[in-house]
């Protein structure tokens, strides 16, 4: 048996950045050809914070870039899901939620293995930015998470808090 807590956009994007399903868009579907994910919503203290990244992370400097961009942020609640894949139980990414009331799932994943960071922002959400740091992802018309800025500097940092805050923004009704 197994069981996925969140919104069904959330899991759908767990089960996609994870590769446990085909990008089929049907969220139940989804769920059915995962045997093996527990997502939790227990929000991490800054020390499992820290020993996240410095377990998932590859490089001294890309560890210091995904703490520089999670200490900057105010107002979330960083958290992890739970897999029967790796040896501590967790996934190989870390998710950002608004830490009051959540209409929506995670407005951001980062994967302190490659540094990546995914937003939930369209092309529309960023049309009046101009910068390198933000990246499209090749994904379905009307996916929610379509910025992806990747933590390769520490202007990339800043634009990604810039970004995390847009996106908080728009699932708080005040963008």
């Amino acid at each position: 048996m197994r069981y996925l807590e969140g919104t069904p956009e959330e899991i759908a994007e767990f089960l996609r950045l994870t590769g446990t399903a085909a990008d089929s868009g049907n969220v139940e579907t989804a769920a059915e050809e995962t045997a093996d994910v527990l997502v939790s919503s227990t929000n991490m203290d800054e020390m499992e914070v820290s020993i996240f990244i410095n377990d998932r992370g590859r490089t001294d400097e890309g560890k210091a870039r995904v703490k520089q961009y999670l200490d900057r942020l105010r107002g979330v609640e960083i958290v992890t899901g739970r897999s029967t894949r790796t040896k501590d139980g967790q996934t190989d990414y870390l998710m950002v939620r608004d830490d009051g009331v959540r209409r929506y799932g995670a407005v951001a994943y980062v994967k302190p293995a490659n540094c990546g960071l995914t937003l939930r922002l369209t092309r529309e959400d960023v049309a009046d930015l101009a910068t390198d740091f933000i990246q499209f992802r090749d994904v379905k018309e009307g996916h929610k998470y379509v910025v992806n800025c990747p933590l390769i500097s520490d202007e990339a940092v800043e634009w990604a808090v810039q970004l995390t805050h847009r996106a908080l923004g728009k699932v708080r009704g005040t963008k």
